[in-house]
């Protein structure tokens, strides 16, 4: 009996084919691109939770400016207040100042942080991001005699769209009669 060796050394031979390679490829893809998809939303939640760390200390920065100010607050000089790049320095720092004079010193220190101070100033870089549909601001109203709100709006890209981010803080004086 004559075997031939030539055909059936190929048939017991297993191994990966073309097709099984390229499968393994199409399933490592798949997850090399959801891993980068990953690491994208990472990167964007780490920038929106940054912006939202960096109003909630706006926030705090202007009440602590109002608890030390009880007479400007009491008086009203915050209620109503924006940030605008149009604000003036009273000179505080120079002199001595009224409470009205110290709430317009901290709205212009306070305006600092979204408004350039300086014309054309090309490295200026606001606290909170701005566009040209939503500007980065904030305002200080009040609520009631006891309570006044601290409100920053800034924007960000959500899911691929431009949106109205918001952080609004409520705060009392220490002796309101709250």
């Amino acid at each position: 009996m004559i075997i031939d060796t030539k055909n059936t050394r190929w048939q017991h031979v297993k191994g990966v084919g073309l097709l099984e390679v390229l499968i393994t490829v199409v399933l490592l893809s798949i997850g090399f691109l959801a891993a980068a998809r990953m690491q994208v939303e990472g990167l964007r939640f780490s920038q929106s939770a940054y912006y939202q760390s960096q109003a909630y200390f706006l926030a705090n920065d202007m009440i602590n400016r109002m608890r030390t100010n009880n007479d400007g607050v009491i008086s009203g000089e915050y209620d109503g207040i924006t940030t605008s790049a149009t604000a003036t320095n009273p000179g505080c720092a120079d002199k001595k100042c009224t409470a009205a004079q110290i709430a317009q010193q901290d709205v212009y220190e306070w305006g600092g942080y979204f408004h350039s101070r300086i014309e054309n100033a090309k490295n200026f870089i606001p606290a909170l991001p701005s566009s040209e549909d939503i500007q980065a601001s904030a305002t200080v109203n009040a609520v009631n005699d006891d309570i006044w709100t601290v409100k920053l709006v800034w924007s960000e890209i959500v899911d691929g769209k431009l949106q109205e981010q918001t952080l609004s803080v409520n705060f009392a004086l220490a002796n309101s009669n709250i």
